[in-house]
């Protein structure tokens, strides 16, 4: 077994168990880690595949992306110590039917994909790319950011509508008389 293939088996493990603690774990703190774990595996992955910059992108962006979503996620959940709801059985047997529908329809669409072998080296290259984003769609690059910061404070403002506690009630005034 050379290098290549064991790094490759290391981090297509490391991918899958960090999905599998992602989901299956019932601290949110515990997901956000399993997360970085899968990620970390799926960055190993393009490694073994020859792509380093996705691979340090991978990395560098979503590394920031985890420590700002780990802030939210904290900062909306309930409190730690809370007992957590029971999980109902309908919901997480439908939550696997439906992962391994999914599953099953990747299968067939990679075993029905023909793959052509590269001759040589890819004709774009991570510099092309660039000019390209912040040239020719440089208004989507610059909207995605503004489309995610709004999206997160409504997130954070619907959390908290549902959160706050609602007034108690005043009891009605009695009238002597």
């Amino acid at each position: 077994m050379t290098w290549t293939s064991a790094l490759f088996w290391v981090s297509g493990t490391m991918a899958l168990l960090g999905a599998v603690l992602a989901v299956g774990l019932r601290n949110i703190f515990h997901n956000i880690l399993g997360f970085a774990l899968a990620l970390v595996g799926v960055a190993g992955l393009f490694l073994t595949l020859g792509s380093d910059f996705l691979a340090m992108v991978l990395i560098l962006v979503y590394v920031g992306a985890l420590a700002i979503a780990m802030v939210y996620a904290v900062m909306l959940s309930y409190p730690l110590d809370t007992k957590p709801e029971p999980r109902r059985l309908p919901k997480v047997v439908g939550a696997a039917a439906l992962a391994m529908l999914v599953a099953a329809a990747l299968y067939v669409v990679v075993l029905g994909a023909h793959f052509v072998a590269a001759d040589g080296p890819p004709e774009t290259s991570a510099a092309w790319a660039g000019r390209r984003l912040l040239s020719d769609y440089v208004l989507a690059f610059e909207l995605i950011p503004v489309l995610l910061v709004v999206a997160m404070i409504g997130a954070v403002m619907v959390a908290r509508k549902a959160r706050m506690p609602k007034a108690p009630l005043q009891p009605a005034p009695r009238i002597i008389g």
